[in-house]
């Protein structure tokens, strides 16, 4: 081991002095440096290179020492050792045996602990990846070991502290105990790999897909009986001109003024992701359901049957004529409700309520619901007392923001600011346009001025006998399925599956901060969103075993319980004047360990333990500014 100076000259014609701890490590015929240990712009002589660096390795080696060096060094050594010692030291590899007990007499005064970092998330998170079976995954795509660590961190990252490569990168360096288990990262964390690897990643998309549902099946026995399928999409930070992938449509997030990408994802029954895939942002959502079908089969080729085909539950924006005569044609069973509204077929029938069957649901109050059974299908014709209180507030809430925009025409008429008959039926016009069917059941009268026909006196409005039908039929809609032999329960209860799929959604965006995205090129966009796919499958598996024990904390709120669980160094001096640095885990708090009981997670504090020789602690404090964190 030897001192080098990797500093540089600045415009100003000023070195700086950059100083690394570096080793020869022979490739091959080659001979190449590694940076063990950055130092820093420490205050050294030229000719003392050399010593402190021979020094320092023979410390680490603990090799014996045959003179005393100058205080100065011993200071610098010491501080390097330590330093070396909780990088390159990785707890996994720290035995927990607690045989023999050791008593050591400590100075209360140099009590003080270092290097707090997060561990409760991680810890979960950890565990989880190994259930999974991640890194057996990615290593049978080809992946070498410090790219299933980098691919480790990325995921991870998503899952605990989401946001860009960026702020993943700044988290790993600062905040988390999650490089302490990455043997690739002990000697420093690259930047740019963390871009490349979602590169990396995404090319063995269906690979990955396929081995994660596999494992799934295996951890949980499984057995494939409905598939969710519904799209949504995401805005993007920038114009992206140049994109073939970020359009401009109908954002679900109202951010009309951003670039879109689509996300196609299909879930099973449990809400467990089968497959995904990435639209661009103008995609028809009714033309992706064909191709998707046929792209599940085929990726999934070993774990579906013709013979077992799952029911397939979707959105009504994707129920298209066409696409259930698709599902018809190739015999997937089906439940939906239909993109045309086939309420106001059964109007009859909703009338009649005494044929309705009443049913009290937690969280949605009554359903009444009726069941039709026709020689192709059965409908299930349904009142939702929850549904019909959402309706009729949003459409109050629309009609009362009309008649305030009618008010404001009306008083600016009244004051003379418009007055012109052609201006006041464009502005009509444009109120028809926006409201639609609420401006339909209003009539406008405009009285114009006798001397002035061009002129308008008085503007005004009258509800007309018309009803409208949305709120005549606010809370009511009809469920098609094939299943004959299902009740009318059975039926509604297959069908609000679908909000399995739509809180898949409300995760990836939300609790795995996917939204928005910087990227600027298509297949780092692609990447992004995948890598937020895979941190799904680990906060589902998780919300999964909890659910299964009755707790139903959202990953946000158990991410707020875990945080203040952590690790970190606590030094002191004994009394013969050696400072102790001791590496540890936290004890967990009562909720932090009732998390880890319901998981079944055994918690270990992974203890690491360093004794180094006699050096003032308030001498060790200064060397921080030699030897960064």
């Amino acid at each position: 081991m030897y001192i080098i100076n990797k500093g540089k000259v600045n415009k100003k014609g000023n070195k700086r002095n950059c100083f690394w701890l570096v080793e020869s490590v022979r490739n091959g015929d080659k001979t190449n440096l590694r940076n063990l240990l950055y130092l820093g712009n420490i205050d050294i002589a030229e000719n003392e290179r050399a010593t402190l660096g021979k020094l320092i390795e023979r410390k680490i080696k603990k090799m014996p020492l045959t003179c005393k060096f100058s205080e100065k060094l011993e200071t610098m050594s010491d501080a390097a050792v330590l330093k070396y010692n909780l990088k390159w030291n990785t707890p996994s590899e720290i035995s927990e045996k607690n045989d023999k007990t050791e008593y050591v007499e400590l100075d209360l005064n140099s009590l003080d602990h270092s290097q707090s970092r997060t561990a409760g998330s991680e810890i979960i998170a950890l565990e989880f990846w190994k259930r999974l079976g991640f890194s057996q995954v990615f290593d049978k795509c080809g992946l070498k070991p410090e790219q299933i660590d980098l691919a480790k961190a990325v995921i991870l990252g998503r899952l605990i502290s989401p946001g860009s490569e960026l702020h993943t990168y700044n988290w790993l360096k600062r905040e988390t105990i999650l490089p302490e288990f990455l043997p690739s990262m002990k000697k420093s964390i690259p930047f740019n790999a963390l871009y490349e690897i979602g590169d990396m990643i995404y090319s063995n998309k269906s690979t990955i897909e396929y081995l994660l549902r596999h494992n799934l099946k295996k951890l949980y026995s499984q057995t494939d009986i409905i598939f969710l399928y519904d799209l949504t999409n995401t805005y993007m930070e920038g114009r992206k001109v140049n994109s073939k992938l970020c359009k401009r449509g109908k954002s679900k997030e109202k951010r009309t003024d951003c670039p879109l990408v689509t996300l196609a994802l299909v879930v099973d029954q449990d809400g467990f992701p089968v497959y995904s895939r990435i639209y661009r942002g103008n995609q028809s959502e009714p033309a992706t359901l064909q191709d998707i079908l046929a792209e599940v089969y085929e990726n999934q080729d070993s774990l579906l049957t013709e013979m077992m085909k799952p029911a397939i539950i979707m959105d009504r924006g994707i129920a298209t004529k066409s696409n259930m005569a698709y599902l018809h044609e190739n015999d997937y069973s089906y439940f939906v409700i239909e993109r045309r509204n086939e309420v106001t077929d059964y109007e009859k029938e909703f009338a009649d309520k005494d044929k309705f069957t009443s049913y009290e649901v937690s969280g949605k109050g009554e359903i009444c619901l009726r069941k039709i059974v026709d020689e192709d299908c059965t409908r299930v014709l349904v009142h939702s007392s929850g549904k019909k209180k959402k309706e009729d507030a949003i459409i109050n809430r629309k009609e009362s923001r009309f008649l305030e925009d009618v008010e404001k025409l009306i008083k600016s008429n009244k004051k003379g600011s418009i007055k012109n008959h052609d201006k006041i039926t464009l502005r009509i016009g444009r109120l028809t346009e926006r409201y639609g069917s609420i401006a339909s059941i209003y009539k406008f009268t405009l009285v114009k001025e006798d001397n002035d026909l061009a002129r308008v006196k008085e503007i005004k409005i009258s509800k007309s006998k018309k009803s409208l039908a949305k709120k005549d039929h606010a809370g009511c809609y009809v469920i098609r399925t094939d299943k004959k032999d299902f009740s009318a329960k059975e039926i509604w209860d297959f069908y609000m599956n679908l909000t399995k799929v739509e809180s898949s959604f409300r995760a990836l965006k939300s609790e795995l901060g996917t939204r928005p995205v910087y990227h600027q090129k298509d297949s780092r966009i692609e990447a992004h969103l995948f890598i937020s796919v895979l941190a799904y499958y680990l906060l589902r598996s998780i919300t999964y075993e909890l659910g299964k024990k009755d707790y139903h904390k959202s990953w946000n709120g158990i991410r707020d319980i875990m945080r203040m669980h952590t690790r970190a160094t606590i030094n002191f001096r004994n009394k013969d004047g050696y400072n102790y640095h001791v590496r540890i885990t936290g004890q967990p708090e009562k909720d932090m360990k009732e998390l880890y009981d319901l998981l079944n997670i055994k918690f270990k504090r992974f203890i690491k333990k360093r004794r180094i020789s006699s050096v003032d602690c308030s001498t060790l404090k200064k060397m921080n500014s030699f030897i960064p964190q």
